[in-house]
Formats: structure tokens, C-alpha cells, sequence
């Protein structure tokens, strides 16, 4: 019993220090690192796919007045108020994809996806809120960006 209580207030005084430190430390007094794929990955996988709003099938990026990039904003969890951009290519000949956006911590997160050609908007999508947490990668449901071509 003495070992036990003895263990408990041996750890309180680093576990403070992480504490006021902004580090977490789990009862075993290892460090608790959200940003690794150590135990927690707070990674969103963003997928998307491109539709002609003239007849609604496929279209490539190339087709779609030449889309050049897939952007992530996303707002709320680790990141405040503020919108952080993941943007990502939009190869010529594809008419879908993912990436993955690395957060910096586990929360809910607004996401909308947006297609750019030369920096013009295309089209944008909302993906209302997705909760990140340490269960493993987690995914946004496949963005429809329609365009008009």
C-alpha cells in the first residue's frame, strides 16, 4: 500500500510541472504527445470529387477549367476561430482524391473544401463538423465540387 501511495505523490509534482508546462503526462508519467502518430493522430483525411453541374457526371480538373488546386479550410478545435488553409494539387486527369490535413490537437473541426484555377474559385463545399480524436486517422465524407463546365 505504501509503494502505491508513495508511486501517486511521486508523480504529482512532474505531473504539475507538465501541467503548467502545457504538456500532458499519463499516470505512468510518460509524456502524452497529440501531435505524433504516438498513440494519437489527429489527422482528417479530406476527400472530394468532381461533378459537372451542366449533365451531372464526371469531370476531370483539366476539364474544369483547369482546376489547379483542392483546398481544406478548416475552423474550431485546436485552431480557435481561425481558418487554416490545406491546400493540395488538383492533377489534370483526376476527378477525385484525398489528402491528409495534420492538425496540431484533437476537437471538432468546420471543414469546407474548396476548387481553385489560378487562384479563381470554382466551386465550394461544406462539410459541416468532423470530431478529430485519438481513435485513428479520421475521414470527412467525400466533397461533391460542382462545376460549370
Amino acid at each position: 500500500m505504501k509503494a502505491n501511495g508513495g508511486t501517486r505523490r511521486s508523480l504529482r509534482a512532474p505531473m504539475l510541472l507538465a501541467a503548467a508546462a502545457g504538456i500532458a503526462l499519463s499516470a505512468s508519467g510518460c509524456i502524452i504527445d497529440s501531435s505524433s502518430n504516438n498513440g494519437c493522430s489527429p489527422d482528417l483525411t479530406v476527400s472530394w470529387f468532381l461533378t459537372s453541374n451542366i449533365d451531372g457526371f464526371p469531370i476531370t480538373c483539366a476539364e474544369a477549367g483547369g482546376a489547379d488546386t483542392v483546398t481544406a479550410w478548416i475552423d474550431g478545435g485546436g485552431l480557435g476561430a481561425n481558418l487554416t488553409a490545406y491546400p493540395s494539387p488538383c492533377p489534370g486527369s483526376s476527378d477525385s482524391g484525398s489528402f491528409i490535413a495534420l492538425l496540431p490537437t484533437t476537437g471538432t473541426y468546420d471543414i469546407t473544401v474548396e476548387l481553385t484555377a489560378a487562384g479563381t474559385l470554382l466551386s465550394e463545399t461544406p462539410i459541416l463538423t468532423r470530431v478529430v480524436d485519438c481513435s485513428g486517422l479520421t475521414s470527412t465524407p467525400p466533397a461533391e465540387l460542382l462545376v460549370n463546365f
